[in-house]
């Protein structure tokens, strides 16, 4: 069958079009209301099939208002960790006869705020955000009629439940592994700027445990801040960063996109990594097992953050008025090339 529409998906106004109906009729058989006169409703569908509509899932339930629709919130669905955040989510509220709509912020305050206050009558059942502007104060202002859970650590309060990985303790991890391979000139790359409370600053904190334990010393001038996390800005700080005999001999970054940018520049300078400087990143997105050399990376238990998530949504629809709750989920240190023993 060949849609009457041309260039873009059908929607219920074209089937009123056709049908010669209006949209609350073709609405009305949709739904399978009784209301609608045999030969009426017998139009409607002939039009449906003429155009091609197809009514999605999502629509359908967004639309009947059911509690069945959880709305995530990411600051870029492009980015390797949030896609792959979003995938586990998916699969999970799947098993819970859930459907996932998603929102993508780009990380700026307004559009955090307006899915963090969201209410019953859009036809979402629960939220799970991770903001990266909202702040303390913001989160104490809004009242949610939601169930609403914070993903990650870039905004801490106590007005919601909230799931993340202990960024602080991951860091020591990451560190400890460098010091036993006997790395002792650190530098960090990916602190959030004006931010002292967010996962880059969390991460540096850990570093910074570990190498004060060793009488070992992370100097203000070794903590590159950047714009954002991607490869580019890697790239960006590989070609300038001092490695080697009379430079760093380990880069710890913030996020698998800028360790990956930064093995790109030093390949380009021709640099050998791990022999002049180990390189570590954060997420182990795929590229990091497939970039030369494979790249020691954190990796988040993404399937126990997401069923936790979607836990404290079940919670909170039973109880609304229960206190807030913490989940910390596991992670776990891969050991690959980038930092191999010399």
């Amino acid at each position: 069958m060949t849609s009457l529409v041309r260039g873009r998906p059908a929607t219920v106004k074209d089937v009123a079009r056709h049908a010669g109906v209006s949209a609350s009729t073709v609405s009305n058989v949709l739904h399978g209301r009784s209301s609608v006169a045999d030969e009426i409703r017998a139009r409607v569908e002939a039009a449906i099939a003429d155009v091609g509509y197809v009514p999605s899932a999502a629509g359908r339930l967004l639309r009947s208002g059911t509690s069945e629709v959880i709305q995530l919130a990411l600051p870029d669905i492009r980015s390797p960790y949030y896609s792959a955040l979003a995938h586990t989510v998916i699969q999970r509220a799947r098993d819970l006869g859930m459907t996932v709509v998603i929102e993508e912020t780009d990380g700026a305050v307004e559009q955090e705020q307006r899915v963090a206050s969201s209410h019953p009558h859009r036809g979402v059942g629960g939220t799970l955000i991770c903001p990266m502007s909202l702040t303390s104060d913001d989160l104490a202002e809004l009242r949610p009629e939601l169930p609403t859970v914070l993903l990650g650590e870039h905004t801490q309060g106590d007005a919601f439940d909230q799931v993340f990985i202990d960024s602080r303790a991951a860091a020591r991890d990451v560190a400890a592994h460098l010091v036993g391979r006997g790395r002792r000139r650190f530098a960090f790359v990916g602190t959030e700027r004006g931010e002292g409370t967010g996962p880059g600053a969390l991460r540096l904190a850990g570093v910074r445990d570990v190498l004060r334990a060793e009488g070992l010393d992370l100097p203000d001038a070794a903590v590159l801040g950047t714009p954002d996390f991607g490869r580019e800005t890697g790239i960006s700080v590989g070609e300038g960063l001092p490695v080697g005999e009379d430079g760093f001999d380990a880069v710890v970054c913030a996020t698998d996109e800028l360790a990956v940018g930064v093995l790109h520049a030093l390949a380009r300078r021709g640099v050998d990594v791990p022999r002049d400087v180990a390189v570590t990143g954060w997420d182990d997105a795929p590229e990091s097992r497939f970039v030369t050399p494979s790249l020691t990376t954190v990796a988040h238990d993404l399937d126990d953050l997401a069923a936790a998530a979607l836990g404290f949504v079940t919670a909170r629809r039973a109880d609304p008025a229960r206190r807030p709750g913490r989940h910390v989920s596991p992670h776990r240190l891969v050991v690959r090339d980038s930092t191999r023993a010399v």
